[in-house]
């Protein structure tokens, strides 16, 4: 799997002046992959990873998935194409309130009758601390609970490329670890990881690191600085 963005670019407005969220930014990930983004808040990488993952719209460049245009794709086609290979897990909250958290998780699945594997669906509960709480509602979870529901469903399809935009916020350390563990076994089995980030324990797990800075997307070498 080959995941690569050209030339992209989204502009904003802001009380009448344009800015640049993304800029000529040029990125590339493939099977096995290990990627860090980090940057201040305000950076653009929220907006990079909602385009990467084709939820967020693009003013110019090109998005391609092993060879396939994203944008070039209807939203049903697009739609299809997230839910059967692009585990995607955004900022905030995204859970259903009405439904139950093992019900949030299989959304997607469900949605299109694609089969979900129990052993997996376990695996993930079990590793994200998160298994007793497969019956409750969103109401009765903290923040922290219901970034780990966000991430299970992301990753409940076996996706080939995950894309998470910061995994850990409102974790503690020791669930954090546990993210970026499950993260960092998913990709030494050949699944493509994008995470943008803040969190230190994410550095010894990133194969390539990324600086963003007012729109601007550049390789970071190891000298990490304050991530």
């Amino acid at each position: 799997m080959i995941l690569n963005g050209v030339e992209l670019n989204k502009e904003y407005v802001r009380r009448g002046k344009k800015f640049n969220a993304v800029k000529d930014a040029e990125f590339f990930a493939w099977s096995g992959d290990f990627t860090l983004i980090y940057g201040e808040s305000g950076s653009g990488k929220s907006t990079l990873l909602s385009i990467l993952a084709g939820v967020g719209d693009l003013a110019s460049g090109s998005v391609e998935l092993d060879g396939q245009p994203l944008f070039s794709l209807s939203d049903e086609e697009l739609s299809y194409l997230r839910n059967k290979r692009i585990g995607y897990v955004p900022q905030g909250v995204s859970a259903l309130s009405n439904f139950t958290v093992v019900e949030n998780i299989r959304l997607g699945a469900d949605l299109y009758d694609s089969n979900v594997d129990g052993e997996w669906l376990q695996e993930i509960l079990e590793n994200l601390s998160i298994a007793h709480l497969v019956d409750e509602y969103p109401a009765n979870l903290s923040g922290g609970e219901l970034r780990r529901v966000a991430i299970a469903r992301a990753l409940v399809n076996k996706p080939d490329l995950i894309i998470a935009d910061e995994p850990t916020s409102n974790l503690d350390e020791d669930n954090s670890l546990k993210v970026f563990s499950l993260l960092n076994r998913l990709a030494k089995k050949g699944t493509a990881v994008i995470v943008a980030t803040h969190d230190r324990n994410a550095l010894k797990y990133g194969d390539r690191i990324y600086h963003m800075k007012a729109g601007v997307l550049a390789p970071e070498s190891h000298e990490y600085g304050d991530l």
